[in-house]
């Protein structure tokens, strides 16, 4: 099996081991279940301590279509290059995947995702916007020599870039938040963020913000990582729109 093969080979095995019934097509894993299908772009297979890593972006589109789709960038480790390759997959099936299941499926609720409502007014119109947030979980490393366990509340990196979302959700098109955040052994910390498959600064500064605030690590690295799939909602569908609204009001007076 070539390098290139890999990815797709990995999220295949990966998604049939959770039990949903796929099959590769050449460099194509179509899933009819959702209109979709997956591929993999770029996969860089090395060394890594005693075994190897892979850094693939895996995409998910409308089948047979050339334009960029959903794009997210996972990074996989194991003993053989197959088993880096299914970690990575093992992460995009956990922290992207329910996430475009419970869009698209539209089932009555996904264990694995949280929902959230935001609600954008634009200061010169006043028009407002309504979004749901599909959140699956935040995907974290830990490496270090210590026994550590970081808290995880699957709503942080929501709250951490909502007050910059506002300048970039007054539209009625669905839209993606790829976010990664780091803080080192020795404190230094770093992040990227990115909106519709590009780099976003306004979303990597917040994401700095708050991994600083993280508490001590005890001398580990430690990551953090999840992607946000945004749905536009009718604004008269939000629960409590009264509040949202009297709450934008609060905001735009001050």
């Amino acid at each position: 099996m070539t390098t290139d093969d890999l990815p797709v080979w990995a999220l295949e095995s990966e998604l049939r081991s959770a039990g949903y019934d796929c099959a590769r097509a050449g460099a194509i894993l179509p899933f009819p279940a959702l209109a979709l299908e997956f591929c993999a772009h770029t996969p860089d297979l090395r060394p890594f301590c005693e075994g190897f890593s892979v850094a693939v972006t895996f995409e998910a589109r409308a089948p047979g279509h050339t334009s960029d789709g959903i794009r997210v960038l996972q990074v996989g480790y194991g003993e053989t290059a197959e088993a880096a390759a299914q970690d990575a997959a093992r992460q995009w099936v956990l922290g992207v995947f329910p996430a475009l299941r419970s869009y698209i499926a539209r089932p009555e609720h996904i264990c694995e995702v949280e929902t959230a409502r935001m609600l954008v007014r634009t200061v010169d119109s006043g028009e407002q916007y309504a979004w749901t947030a599909h959140m699956p979980p935040i995907i974290y490393r830990v490496y270090g020599d210590r026994d550590f366990a970081p808290e995880i509340n699957t709503t942080d990196i929501f709250h951490a870039v909502f007050d910059v979302l506002h300048g970039c959700s007054a539209h009625n098109h669905l839209f993606w938040l790829e976010c990664f955040a780091v803080r080192y052994p020795d404190g230094k910390v770093d992040a990227t963020c990115r909106y519709n498959n590009e780099d976003w600064t306004d979303g990597r500064d917040a994401l700095l913000v708050w991994t600083m605030g993280w508490p001590n690590a005890e001398g580990c690295l430690l990551s953090k990582r999840q992607f946000i799939l945004f749905e536009p909602t009718p604004v008269d569908q939000l629960p409590s729109i009264a509040k949202l609204t009297d709450a934008l009001d609060e905001l735009q007076a001050r």
